[in-house]
């Protein structure tokens, strides 16, 4: 009997795993907290500094070119509207059968087995992983799984599967703005209210920000994105206002990278380090937000600076301080986390032992056995896999998936990506 496998996350690379684990005849299903890539369309309208030779594989673009898909060239820049309409959308249509949309995994166990159970020993991979999910619709694209019916289970679902790999990211679970990494006093009664995202300022949205004062927290090249995407509306307004905080005490805001490969990363840094200097942008070095109220339409910020608690009211906030992977799914599996970094152990060991200044195009191959986990047939790849590292590229991605399926088949010669 084939192997079942459940993919966590119909994003990149857990659509580009499901089609290699389908290419071997796994029997594989694809549960998804939202709609097929919904994480990529949250920044659709930026533009990826990688080409497209780097995010896409040779498994999917000969099955694609067979379906006769075009894809884009290899040194094309795309948005990631185009990536998810050019790619992604195509890829998903090569598993529409293997997809169900709308089903946020909560919890993963095994059938029979506490999570002290068999400690240090392979019998927890005698039980069948145990996997319940909130449905958010009533007709996904799947309507049946083994004995279970979806449209007849509207609130919950079971699964069961012999294989998991977790692949859904960080992108939906963004770090809290305040002082060492935890809430601001205020902030968590006011979490929907703040933008954790990336913004399109577009007509819709501009009218917000227009006029208004905006509070910007990060030091990322999310923030820088912000920074670079807010000069129009500096320009249309001499009114609009934006108070930039980052926690190091570095010169400029962003780093730039010496003689950068990618000239979209090395643009987005430069600009944002440019309207640093902008007379209607208050860059404030070595700073941390302390406390958020409510007042009016606004809030009141206070900020603890070199020179003390600062205090200064705003119209909007925007905190781009980076993801971490949400482990709550997985808290009854026998999973061994970084201290730092919050991801496997191995992995992020491996990823620590680089120099934290290295430019994550320099990253190499860390092999499979840094993705195996001391639960059994559990693997995190993919974003996630970095934690809070955000030097993750999906070329490496790429790698992992390479690398689990020789450890899931035992063949260590496995490579669907050979050209």
């Amino acid at each position: 009997m084939s192997k079942r496998i459940v993919v966590i996350g119909a994003g990149p690379i857990g659509l580009e795993t499901a089609l290699y684990a389908k290419h071997l005849g796994f029997e594989v299903t694809v549960l998804e907290k939202n709609e097929v890539a919904a994480n990529v369309a949250e920044w659709g309208f930026v533009r990826l500094f990688s080409p497209f030779s780097m995010n896409h594989t040779p498994l999917a673009k000969r099955l694609l070119a067979e379906k006769g898909v075009s894809l884009p060239k290899d040194d094309a820049y795309l948005t990631g509207d185009e990536f998810i309409e050019k790619y992604l959308h195509p890829l998903a249509d090569l598993l529409a059968d293997h997809i169900v949309e709308n089903c946020e995994v909560t919890d993963i166990s095994r059938k029979h087995t506490l999570k002290d159970d068999h400690i240090g020993t392979g019998e927890r991979s005698n039980y069948p992983f145990r996997i319940v999910a909130n449905a958010h619709e009533s007709d996904p694209e799947i309507t049946e799984y083994g004995d279970v019916d979806l449209n007849e289970f509207f609130f919950e679902q079971q699964f069961e599967a012999d294989i998991v790999i977790d692949t859904s990211g960080t992108y939906g679970n963004p770090n809290w703005l305040g002082d060492g990494g935890i809430p601001a006093l205020g902030e968590r009664a006011l979490r929907d209210e703040i933008d954790y995202h990336l913004i399109e300022f577009d007509d819709v949205n501009a009218a917000d920000f227009i006029g208004k004062t905006t509070l910007l927290v990060g030091s990322g090249q999310s923030a820088a994105t912000t920074v670079q995407q807010f000069e129009p509306l500096l320009k249309q307004s001499p009114k609009t206002r934006l108070v930039w905080l980052t926690r190091d005490n570095a010169e400029s805001p962003i780093r730039e990278i010496a003689d950068d490969p990618l000239p979209g990363r090395l643009q987005v840094a430069k600009d944002a380090n440019r309207l640093a200097k902008h007379p209607q942008v208050h860059w404030q070095k070595s700073a941390a937000v302390v406390m958020i109220e409510p007042d009016d339409d606004g809030y009141i910020i206070v900020v603890n600076t070199p020179d003390g608690d600062e205090q200064l009211r705003v119209d909007n906030i925007i905190a781009n301080v980076g993801y971490s992977p949400d482990n709550s799914i997985y808290r009854e599996l026998q999973v061994h986390e970084c201290y730092a970094s919050r991801a496997p152990m191995k992995l992020s060991a491996a990823l620590l032992a680089e120099s934290s200044d290295a430019d994550c195009l320099t990253q190499t191959g860390k092999g499979a056995d840094v993705l195996v986990n001391p639960e059994p047939n559990f693997f995190i790849i993919g974003m996630k896999s970095y934690g809070r590292n955000s030097n993750f590229l999906m070329r490496v991605g790429h790698e992992q998936i390479r690398d689990i399926f020789t450890l899931i088949t035992g063949d260590a010669t496995l490579d669907l990506y050979k050209k």
